[in-house]
């Protein structure tokens, strides 16, 4: 409707009539005001009304009210109206209209007052009136006051925006009175993003939140008369400072006033309640609420587990429900001994843990699922590069665990690069990586702890699976697998003091030397290790020494293979073994050529197939052995199916310097006939999760009804737990072991192995215990 030049939709003078559960939509009044309602010397009552789309060139798109006029709204909405100015309404001259429930949504005006104008003694009071995504491209996006004294309880205007008073403009000699009110996340290009005072106003501000409004929440104008704010019980973004004076006015900075996060429920959706540990819910006078709206969700996250997800947002609060998007957002809440874990997906970011003592890893470990560690993995940027890299001091309080890191690519560590860092690295995958140092993990300086890591299929020019450049790095549990490289397809030492434990190098390739370990200078300790069916194309199968000091105990070396060398490599250096079995390798098992200087070698308590006679042959090595050599067959369980555990008739079970076992394998086995080789009346998989703390799952198969056993050993070779000793129906079972012993005690912390044996044969496997 068009009705003159006012109220398009309705006209009411003279009157109070009372209109309910109406639209009024779509009406137009140019040159005059009132697109959907004009009222004059009127005080009509409207409930439950929609006041939609309306539209006027002059004042009040949805609502024009003048000469005294005094309209109630009752659960109301207007919502896109469009004026010049009063793109909701437009209320003037000496009248006390009345809100109550009622919402303005995106209405636009084209100068002041994007939701509501009030002028010349229009003293609206205003109980639950929300002013949301409003706009005014002059003054005032929410509200925009001259000569007025509204007053606003329990009200919200929020995500509006203007030139200047984004919130509120308040103008000319206005008396405004606003309590429990939440003025949040406003925008204004110019000054006053929350609320805009000038020209004798006085406001006073009582349990209300007025945050997230840039970085002034309010703003006093520099010229003009001196201006007035009251603040009591309510939460200012940084408090006094959150207020510029200018000089121009009086701050009374009264009592109760907070500057803490309120927490709401969701900002970035335009939700406003606050969350069950707001400080908002009893931080008003008396104990009471500041802000207009209640609790409506659960409690803010506020650590100590903050989670990152690729589909999360950095306004959420971290939690698992709302988690971040970055691990730069959640590392700017952690504090010291906080835990950040990763949802399932890909990161690229860079990461510097600026000093925190920081856990970072997948939710492989809070849900019992170690395939999470696979899904949850680094990768390159879009530029490529390191999937992750570490650099400095910063970082030396951290541990990352439970992730995975492939497909990068870059002049120093593919997967990982690590730059004076000495930080702890705990069950990762790193994999299907390049370099042309380090193709997965490249170390610098760092004395990093290594624990639980599965290194394979990556490559590079030198160290095929890990690069170490000075340091003393610690690995614990490490496979290094199926790595490739020119020089050391697993390891690449330089000059540095690495100690490795408990590791297995298998299937590792160096196209020229040291498939296993090529190292240079520099003193290394390797201990309970395996290398297994590496290939060095030239020379070094297993081992090359360059100018190097290597002590090595308790390992096992097989199936080793290169053009000479198939176990060692020696350049002017000094290796000890003790406690090892040399076993079942391929071809001229000792390279070292005269060209390369004198070595030194010593020999004790291991199993060395040939004899001492394969080191003292050679007239640059000097070689040295004090007791113990063997040259028996040390009967490994089955090396045709890779297991190198010693059968119960083994020598090498008590061929140590303690009378101990050697080699790098504790497990004994029985003898299998011919026809047993492979298992038929039971099967047995990897317990998980693993590692563990402190119950494990152990699952077997019965196919007949037999009696069997299921025990758990130590890495010394005796046995901790005997968790069954029956006989078995066929089916399939799964058990728990709780980490006590046969006496009920609580075991350290350590590699143990579970041995499940029936009448025929026996399987073994290895598990972790980390406290």
């Amino acid at each position: 409707g068009s009705y003159y030049t006012y109220g398009g939709g309705i006209y009411c003078e003279d009157s109070a009539p009372m209109i309910k559960d109406c639209i009024i939509q779509d009406n137009i009044a140019n040159e005059g005001g009132g697109g959907g309602i004009f009222c004059y010397n009127a005080s009509p009552m409207f409930y439950g009304c929609q006041i939609i789309g309306n539209e006027t060139d002059d004042v009040g798109g949805g609502l024009y009210s003048r000469s005294s006029s005094s309209p109630g709204f009752f659960y109301c909405t207007f919502y896109e109206n469009t004026a010049e100015f009063g793109g909701g309404c437009y209320m003037r001259n000496e009248s006390t209209p009345i809100m109550q429930d009622v919402i303005f949504n995106a209405n636009i005006a084209n100068n002041s007052g994007g939701a509501i104008t009030l002028k010349d003694d229009a003293n609206l009071e205003a109980n639950r009136v929300y002013v949301v995504y409003n706009e005014a491209e002059g003054l005032g996006g929410g509200v925009y006051v001259n000569n007025a004294d509204p007053i606003l309880s329990f009200c919200l205007i929020a995500d509006n925006s203007s030139s200047s008073g984004g919130g509120t403009y308040i103008r000319n000699t206005s008396i405004v009175g606003i309590s429990n009110t939440t003025i949040a996340n406003n925008i204004a290009n110019l000054d006053g993003n929350g609320i805009y005072m000038r020209d004798n106003v006085e406001v006073s501000v009582f349990n209300t939140i007025v945050w997230n409004n840039g970085s002034t929440q309010i703003y006093f104008r520099s010229n003009g008369t001196d201006v007035e704010l009251d603040v009591q019980y309510s939460m200012i973004q940084n408090g006094e400072d959150g207020i510029d004076t200018n000089n121009n006015g009086d701050l009374n900075w009264g009592f109760g006033n907070l500057d803490e996060e309120p927490y709401f429920c969701n900002i970035s959706e335009g939700n406003y309640y606050v969350r069950e540990n707001s400080p908002c819910l009893d931080g008003g006078a008396g104990g009471s609420l500041i802000g207009c709206f209640d609790a409506g969700c659960g409690p803010v996250n506020l650590g100590p587990v903050w989670y990152v997800g690729l589909n999360g947002d950095n306004t959420n609060d971290g939690s698992l429900e709302a988690p971040y998007e970055t691990i730069e957002r959640a590392l700017s809440s952690a504090v010291d001994g906080d835990t950040i874990r990763l949802v399932p997906g890909v990161y690229t970011e860079s990461i510097d843990f600026n000093g925190k003592q920081i856990v970072l890893e997948s939710m492989a470990f809070e849900l019992n699922d170690n395939d999470l560690i696979a899904e949850t993995y680094f990768a390159p940027g879009a530029l490529g590069g390191s999937c992750l890299t570490i650099n400095g001091a910063s970082n030396d309080n951290v541990t990352i665990r439970g992730l995975s890191f492939r497909g990068g690519s870059n002049q120093y560590g593919g997967g990982i690069s690590i730059y004076s860092s000495s930080l702890i690295l705990s069950d990762l995958i790193i994999e299907d990586n390049s370099a042309d140092f380090g193709g997965g993990l490249y170390l610098s300086g760092s004395n990093a702890s290594l624990n639980n890591i599965t290194i394979k299929n990556n490559g590079a020019n030198e160290g095929g699976g890990v690069y170490i450049d000075s340091g003393s790095p610690i690995f614990n549990n490490v496979n290094v697998e199926a790595n490739f490289g020119y020089w050391g397809g697993g390891f690449y030492i330089q000059n540095s003091q690495p100690i490795i434990s408990y590791g297995k190098f298998k299937h590792n390739e160096a196209f020229i030397e040291g498939a296993g370990i090529y190292q240079i200078g520099g003193e290394s300790h390797l201990d309970w290790t395996a290398f297994e069916y590496n290939n060095g194309y030239d020379y070094g199968g297993a081992l090359v020494a360059n100018q190097a000091s290597i002590d090595i105990d308790q390992s096992t070396f097989t199936g080793n293979i290169s053009g000479v060398g198939s176990i060692l490599s020696l350049y002017s250096s000094v290796v000890n073994i003790n406690n090892s079995i040399l076993w079942g390798n391929i071809g001229n098992s000792i390279y070292a050529p005269e060209s390369g200087g004198l070595s030194y070698l010593n020999a004790n308590y291991s199993d060395i197939e040939g004899g001492i006679e394969v080191f003292s042959n050679y007239s640059n090595i000097l070689f040295s052995s004090e007791a113990g050599i063997i040259n028996v067959d040390p009967e490994f369980c089955s090396a045709e199916l890779f297991d190198h555990n010693l059968r119960e008739s083994s020598i090498c079970r008590t061929a140590s310097d303690s009378s101990g076992i050697i080699g790098s394998y504790v497990i004994a086995c029985e003898p299998l006939s011919v026809e047993d080789n492979f298992p038929k009346d039971y099967s047995i998989l990897q317990n998980y999760p693993n590692p563990f703390n402190p119950i494990t799952h152990i699952q077997y198969s019965l196919n007949e009804y037999s009696k069997f056993s299921l025990q758990v050993f130590d890495i010394n070779g005796n046995l901790v737990k005997t968790i069954k000793n029956e006989f078995g129906m066929p089916g399939t079972y799964t058990t728990i072991w709780d980490s006590k012993d046969d006496n009920g005690q609580n075991v350290a912390s350590g590699i143990y192995f579970y041995r499940f044996s029936t009448e025929n044969q026996i399987i073994t496997n290895r598990m972790m215990l980390i406290k």
